[in-house]
């Protein structure tokens, strides 16, 4: 088995399980005779083919991660186009392309896991880091994606190296964002993430459960389609219990401050409109009229604080993508509250992604699929 076949059985079987990829999220790439083979933006970890792999000559991105010189555009998408041996038909590697650059390993993959991101969506994340993970692991503050996250790896590899005249641990934590694993084998990855995830898992459990209250299938239902009519969507998916009623309060992270990681700007967008009984339809358009004026586009996301959660989307399969993508994000705010208090994206984290030009590509190619 190749290197690349190893890529593809790993990013195949981590990008199927939703504990640790939702939709196209995460990414991976293969390192041979110094060309970096790397997965298209918006192409789901579970349905990466060797095919798809898009080639780069490391040498050019590693000079534009070291680079101050200004270019046109976005610099990672200059940085890829320096690199680039062929065309790729019309498909852009994954935003991510310098720190996968720079980590020495042949295999390398990103993953954004609900309970890995405990710790990172979490005030304390640098602290449970050490704590809980010790020196296997890196932590890198939350930064913009691109060059400046790809510094802020560098630059976390170079300190630890110097601290414990070590190479880095072949884990980073990315503090609200996610983690990266590399190494040499599927096997060594594979037992790494299965290890960082149990070990997380074992801190969580040692906290408690609480209660909700719930609201009928069909009182969310009726709300559902008030919201379709009026926001323009044609799908609606809902959930009323579990995640949706139990970690849904008006003080979840999720609900009232922001984000936790820019995939859920990408399908489930920054923040949910709130509802609040008795939930007429007078009542829900207004509330939609208020967010649009407030934001400037319609919400996908509405929440029933502690009674249920319902998502829109162009066709279901975008609604049910935004809806399991929050309620992700309830339950790693839940898991971190846990462990410490979740941390939420900053108003200039999150407008960072909004606006920018690579993950609204991202978010086309995630329209279409």
């Amino acid at each position: 088995m190749t290197l690349t076949d190893e890529l593809i059985r790993l990013a195949n079987e981590l990008g199927s399980d939703e504990e640790y990829s939702r939709a196209g999220g995460g990414n991976a790439s293969v390192k041979v005779d110094g060309i970096l083979y790397i997965k298209p933006s918006g192409v789901p970890l579970a349905t990466l083919r060797a095919d798809d792999l898009i080639p780069l000559r490391i040498a050019p991105l590693l000079d534009a991660l070291h680079s101050d010189k200004k270019v046109d555009g976005d610099p990672v998408q200059a940085a890829a186009r320096a690199a680039q041996l062929h065309d790729a038909n019309g498909r852009r590697p994954s935003v991510e392309i310098l720190f996968h650059a720079l980590i020495p390993d042949p295999l390398v993959i990103h993953l954004h896991p609900l309970t890995s991101n405990a710790v990172t969506c979490n005030e304390h994340g640098e602290y449970l880091t050490k704590q809980i993970l010790g020196d296997d692991a890196l932590w890198v503050d939350y930064l913009d994606p691109g060059i400046p996250l790809a510094r802020g790896i560098e630059e976390a590899r170079g300190e630890f190296t110097r601290r414990t005249g070590k190479p880095a641990p072949q884990i980073t934590l990315l503090g609200n964002h996610g983690i990266i694993v590399s190494g040499d084998s599927y096997a060594q990855i594979i037992s790494l993430t299965r290890s960082l995830t149990q070990r997380i898992q074992d801190a969580i459990d040692q906290a408690s459960d609480s209660g909700a209250l719930r609201l009928s299938p069909s009182q969310l239902t009726g709300a559902a389609l008030v919201l379709q009519e009026a926001t323009g969507k044609a799908a609606h998916a809902l959930s009323n219990s579990g995640i949706a009623i139990e970690e849904s309060a008006l003080s979840a992270g999720p609900v009232s401050s922001g984000p936790l990681i820019p995939d859920q700007i990408v399908y489930a967008a920054s923040l949910p409109v709130i509802l609040h009984p008795p939930y007429e339809p007078s009542a829900i358009t207004r509330a939609v009229s208020a967010y649009h004026e407030e934001h400037g586009h319609f919400p996908i996301i509405a929440v029933l604080p502690q009674r249920g959660v319902i998502a829109l989307g162009a066709d279901a399969k975008a609604a049910r993508n935004a809806l399991d993508t929050f309620l992700d994000a309830l339950r790693i705010s839940r898991d971190a509250n846990r462990l410490g208090r979740v941390r939420t994206l900053t108003h200039e984290e999150r407008s960072f992604i909004e606006n920018w030009e690579a993950e609204a590509y991202r978010r086309s190619i995630a329209a279409q699929a």
